[in-house]
């Protein structure tokens, strides 16, 4: 006797119960490793910029500013030329760049870089009195995993990869 094509539901059920059980079991891990991409995506961008504000200095021969918006890294960032080291573009002048605000990601910083990072056309990062600037930037995943960017007096950046525990305390 032929036996027609096709599940039992008994086979049906017993198959998505095993589909079920592995999601459960990736998920969280899936979940992880969303979060720390989102984190190592982060930090990237907001290190290209500080490069992007460094050499812009350095070829123009101007001194660029990063700003933080409303003194808060994570709401996002603009760059431009800023002759004064204020930190506060005029109205009209147009942004070399901007970044718009980052997704589950806090941004804790010394107390130098809170509101806006100054680089010189050597290339040099300076604080508001002229003093050498040399600070960092930890950016906190919603995960196991954040990172800090961290720039000399020099004006040269790293990145630095830890733990959330260990680099963002609660």
């Amino acid at each position: 006797m032929a036996r027609d094509q096709g599940f039992t539901l008994v086979e049906l059920l017993f198959t998505l119960a095993v589909v079920a059980i592995a999601l459960s079991i990736a998920a969280p891990s899936f979940s992880e490793m969303l979060s720390k991409q989102r984190a190592s995506t982060a930090t990237h961008e907001l290190r290209s910029a500080l490069d992007f504000a460094r050499e812009t200095a350095a070829h123009s021969g101007q001194s660029i500013s990063l700003v933080a918006n409303n003194g808060d890294w994570a709401t996002g960032w603009e760059i431009f030329v800023d002759a004064d080291n204020r930190g506060i573009r005029p109205p009209e002048q147009t942004p070399l760049a901007v970044h718009a605000a980052l997704t589950g990601i806090s941004i804790r910083t010394d107390s130098t870089s809170r509101r806006f990072i100054h680089f010189t056309p050597q290339g040099n990062a300076i604080q508001p009195n002229g003093a050498f600037h040399a600070g960092s930037l930890t950016l906190c995943g919603e995960g196991r995993s954040s990172f800090r960017v961290v720039f000399n007096k020099a004006g040269r950046i790293r990145s630095e990869t830890g733990t959330t525990n260990d680099l963002c305390p609660r």
